[in-house]
């Protein structure tokens, strides 16, 4: 049975290696921002552990810096998530049938696609969160120190990966003290735990050397200094937190993953059904809370949702519900394929039916375009003494990854929080040396960088259009003769 359940994965992985390489998509603006990570390797940096940069090093360093050569790191841990839910599965219930049953719903869940597809920090969190929780499963069952010491290495990985990781904890120890109470008073259950907090050094020595900041920008992200928000915007947030997380799992699969909660709660004494529904409950309620006083990322909690579907997956298989399922995954493969290629609605007439503003891969095209408007601009220079900027990581970022060359750019401070550029040598190094600047923004150009050059040489704008909308103006400036940085003071963290 293992092999039909690498077969599918991979055959799905597949589908989505030849995707990227019809380039339908660019990078994200954030998958962007993590490849130049790893042109700067570090131990940690500003709003993340270091996993991602060190992936993506060793991923480009083999395929080439390509979208490729990120994307498949997504595609691969896709494949390795699609693994762990069989052998998971497969150990807690002992049925190989619904193992692979398991292994094959995941794949109609739009998360799971979109996180094994996209780049992002999500993606290796979610996989050593999956692998966690089945290496603590066996730890716990089989008391081997061999399975203990392998669970805080996973979940020290996952730290590296992203700093949510810490979260598993919590579940986990309520789960022991309910049903397994004997392993909390058990030497390796610790012994574990100090192996998972040896991976937090780097992110705490990085730290310390930089203020805190990550630690500061993640208080700030939790709505630590969000203070008192008024009762509609409490609401607000709440409806939209709820209104995401049943669009990224799937409308479809709502009365399953409905069911598969209450029973979860009915059948709590049985130690295998609360093993897989502690966990997607915490993480949904805990962020649910923080959605009280701000806007929640739809993101944000899905590392903590894959046993929920195999919780889900178990009732549909035991309540031989096949007939329903089998119409809400065809669905919901439907919505996904909708998702990632939207252009088969224009071509049959049906384009407003998902219009362009609301679908969300207009965000993820016109940078490759942009980075050839730009290099060819640079091109036209009488100088190769030039740096490119903007005043937005997300354009800088793209920018660095599709400009010819793939030279290192970099962010002034207007009217922004801080990030992971500013970090790293900044313009000064340019000053009075005579160096021309290549200024892009979505915005015009402002007073501030304008005084920090001697003469606005030509002023360009290029017009990202997807499925016939325009999506919006970018403007490039060319500056000549850099004298000297003149930026806002950075709003931290």
């Amino acid at each position: 049975m293992i092999k039909k359940v690498v077969a599918v994965h991979l055959f799905i992985a597949f589908l989505k290696v030849v995707y990227t390489l019809l380039n339908i998509t660019d990078l994200s603006t954030e998958e962007a921002q993590y490849w130049l990570w790893s042109k700067n390797l570090d131990i940690s940096y500003y709003s993340k552990p270091p996993m991602i940069a060190y992936m993506n090093f060793v991923s480009t360093s083999l395929l080439g810096d390509t979208e490729i050569g990120v994307r498949i790191n997504a595609i691969l841990i896709g494949v390795g998530i699609g693994i762990l839910v069989y052998l998971l599965v497969r150990d807690i219930f002992k049925d190989e049938n619904l193992a692979f049953f398991s292994s094959v719903f995941i794949v109609a869940v739009p998360v799971y696609q979109i996180g094994s597809y996209l780049f992002l920090t999500d993606a290796p969190l979610a996989f050593f969160w999956v692998l966690t929780t089945y290496l603590f499963y066996r730890a716990v069952e089989t008391g081997k120190p061999v399975f203990w010491i392998f669970t805080g290495i996973s979940a020290g990985l996952g730290f590296l990966s992203k700093f949510p990781m810490v979260l598993f904890l919590i579940p986990a120890v309520l789960y022991l003290f309910l049903f397994r109470r004997s392993v909390l008073k058990s030497r390796w259950f610790y012994i574990s735990v100090g192996v998972a907090s040896l991976f937090t050094l780097p992110v705490i020595v990085w730290n310390f050397q930089h203020d805190f900041v990550t630690f500061k920008h993640v208080f700030s992200l939790g709505g630590a200094s969000a203070g008192d928000v008024p009762l509609e915007k409490k609401l607000k947030y709440i409806m939209e937190y709820v209104g995401s997380q049943m669009g990224i799992n799937s409308p479809f699969f709502l009365p399953f993953f409905a069911y598969a909660v209450y029973r979860g709660v009915m059948d709590r004494k049985d130690s295998r059904v609360f093993y897989l529904w502690i966990f997607p409950v915490f993480v949904f309620l805990l962020f649910l809370y923080l959605a009280r006083k701000k806007h929640i990322e739809a993101n944000w909690p899905a590392f903590g949702y894959a046993t929920l579907y195999l919780l889900t997956a178990y009732y549909i298989y035991t309540k031989k519900w096949f007939k329903g399922f089998w119409i809400a995954f065809a669905l919901s493969l439907w919505s996904i394929f909708t998702l990632f290629y939207p252009f088969y609605l224009d071509r049959i007439g049906l384009g407003k039916l998902y219009p362009p503003k609301v679908d969300p891969l207009h965000r993820l095209v016109g940078w490759e375009e942009l980075g050839r408007k730009v290099s060819q601009i640079a091109g036209q220079l009488e100088t190769d003494r030039y740096f490119i900027f903007s005043e937005s990581y997300h354009i800088a970022s793209e920018l660095a990854f599709y400009t010819e060359g793939q030279p290192q750019t970099y962010c002034v401070v207007i009217n922004r929080r801080m990030n992971q550029f500013d970090l790293w040598p900044g313009l000064q190094q340019f000053e009075g040396k005579g160096y021309t600047g290549i200024y892009v923004s979505y915005w015009s150009l402002p007073e501030l960088v304008k005084k920090s050059f001697k003469k606005v040489k030509a002023h360009y704008t290029y017009d990202i259009i997807y499925r016939g909308w325009k999506y919006r103006t970018v403007h490039i400036y060319v500056l000549e003769d850099f004298v000297k940085l003149h930026q806002e003071r950075i709003k931290r963290y």
